[in-house]
C-alpha cells in the first residue's frame, strides 16, 4: 500500500503531543475560580457596607445655625499705614493708597482726620466712606474712636 500524497490541508505533526485547551476554559481550574469567586463577592460586599457607613444613610439631618454678620471695626492709622493698610478701605486702591503715603512723606504727619482730603483723587463721598476708618495716632484717642463705634 502507498500512501496517499499529502493533500492541501494536511501538515505534519510532531510526535509530542499537547492537550489541546478546552474551549472556554481559564487559566484556573474549577476550585481556583470558586476561590476566587468568593474573595470577590466578600470585596464586593464589604465595599457596598462601607459605602453605606460613609453616606450616613439613616441619620437625621442637622440644622446649622447662621450667626448674623458682624461689622468688624478697622481702623487705619493716618501716620503709620503703608499703601497697602490703605488699599483695604472701600474706595482706596493701590494708586490712591500710594498718593496718601507719598502725601504724607512729603508733608509730614497728619494732624486731622480731615486733612486727608488735600491729597488728589479723595474727594468728598470717598472721604465719607473712610472717615469712619481713619485715625490719627494709636494712643488715647484712636482708641476712643475704636470704642465709640
Amino acid at each position: 500500500m502507498t500512501a496517499a500524497p499529502p493533500g492541501p490541508h494536511d501538515t505534519e505533526t510532531s510526535n509530542t503531543t499537547e492537550p489541546a485547551p478546552a474551549a472556554g476554559r481559564l487559566w484556573l481550574n474549577a476550585s481556583d475560580q470558586q476561590i476566587v469567586a468568593v474573595i470577590c463577592a466578600l470585596l464586593l460586599a464589604w465595599v457596598g457596607i462601607r459605602q453605606i457607613e460613609l453616606s450616613q444613610w439613616g441619620r437625621e439631618e442637622i440644622e446649622i445655625r447662621h450667626q448674623q454678620p458682624r461689622e468688624l471695626a478697622y481702623l487705619v492709622d493716618l501716620n503709620s499705614a503703608n499703601w497697602l493698610e490703605f488699599s483695604l478701605l472701600e474706595g482706596i486702591g493701590e494708586v490712591l493708597g500710594k498718593r496718601i503715603v507719598a502725601y504724607r512723606d512729603e508733608h509730614g504727619p497728619f494732624t486731622a482726620i480731615e486733612q486727608i482730603r488735600q491729597v488728589r483723587g479723595i474727594g468728598e463721598k470717598t472721604y465719607a466712606r473712610i472717615a469712619p476708618h481713619l485715625t490719627i495716632g494709636s494712643g488715647p484717642a484712636g482708641a476712643e474712636r475704636l470704642r465709640g463705634r
